[in-house]
């Protein structure tokens, strides 16, 4: 796939979020990795959809950051958190990022870079299970806090 075709699959997906009253959020090429980058926000949380040049038909939806990880003792709480949510949750890979000083959400699906068709109201949902995944992992991890009180 081209820079040019990943571009327009992320173009899709901004009128998806658009035909939903969504904020189309704004695309950004990513030189590095040969990804088309849609950064957008959906009720008040940034989320991010990229499509990679090297895949074509490969899109991963990313819920970035959203908890920060302080310490070695709750860096090894979130390993523990992270594989209970991700054996709970539906489609949705958690996961602590590379410099592990947070967690990431993701979903990750395949699409026709050829002819698009997804349902906005499946990429919603898609959304919904990144926000449930992270709301599981908040959850179990304030659990394991109290424990530790």
């Amino acid at each position: 796939m081209s820079r040019e075709s990943a571009e327009r699959m992320t173009r899709y997906f901004q009128s998806l979020l658009e035909s939903e009253g969504f904020n189309r959020g704004q695309i950004q090429w990513d030189d590095q990795s040969q990804t088309s980058d849609l950064i957008f926000k959906v009720e008040g949380r940034n989320y991010i959809l990229i499509s990679d040049a090297d895949d074509e038909d490969f899109a991963r939806l990313v819920f970035p950051n959203f908890w920060p990880l302080d310490s070695d003792e709750e860096f090894a709480a979130a390993l523990q958190a992270i594989s209970l949510v991700n054996g709970r949750c539906k489609g949705v890979k958690v996961y602590a990022a590379s410099k592990n000083d947070n967690v990431v959400a993701t979903v990750e699906f395949l699409i026709s870079a050829s002819n698009p068709q997804l349902s906005a109201g499946l990429f919603i949902r898609y959304i919904r299970m990144l926000n449930s995944g992270a709301e599981e992992f908040a959850r179990i991890m304030r659990e394991f806090a109290n424990q530790q009180s």
